[in-house]
């Protein structure tokens, strides 16, 4: 019984372990400087890593791709130019600030960094804030391991 029981709490506790890789979402996902959007264009989808990479003129950020009303995935209008959720109607600007509906806050943001070719920080993100793209960017690594919460608007 004792060893039943030292097998199973063993496989349990290797079973809890979250085991993020790079590449897959929990992970650091890698981004060419290159798909980087221009500023004030239309953002970016990631769906490996779920979220969408835009550029504004305060920078660039990772801004996760779940409402932060009830967790539906919302998307990019193009005609109207912000974030809209087909849900419940939620509404959130290019930066993701809340511009209207039931969502309590802005929407969250991923934790980020922008490297150059060989490997050195130009330039990151800790808090959520965006940060301007530096010349001689070669990629943006973001971690979707470290979700900021976006801004409570209440």
């Amino acid at each position: 019984m004792a060893l039943f029981l030292l097998q199973f709490g063993g496989i349990t506790f290797l079973f809890a372990m979250p085991r993020f890789r790079a590449g897959e979402f929990g992970g650091l996902i890698t981004v060419a400087a290159s798909e980087v959007p221009q500023v004030n264009a239309a953002p970016v989808a990631n769906n490996i890593g779920k979220f969408w990479l835009v550029h504004t003129d305060a920078g660039i950020n990772a801004i996760y791709r779940v409402c932060t009303h009830l967790g539906c995935l919302y998307f990019w209008s193009e005609a109207a130019g912000i974030f809209a959720c087909p849900c419940h109607g939620s509404q959130f600007k290019l930066d993701g600030a809340y511009i209207a509906g039931p969502a309590p806050r802005d929407l969250d943001r991923f934790t980020f960094q922008v490297l150059d070719a060989n490997g050195n920080v130009l330039a990151a993100s800790t808090d959520g804030q965006p940060v301007p793209l530096p010349p001689g960017a070669d990629r943006v690594v973001v971690n979707t391991g470290q979700k900021i919460l976006g801004k409570s608007i209440f």
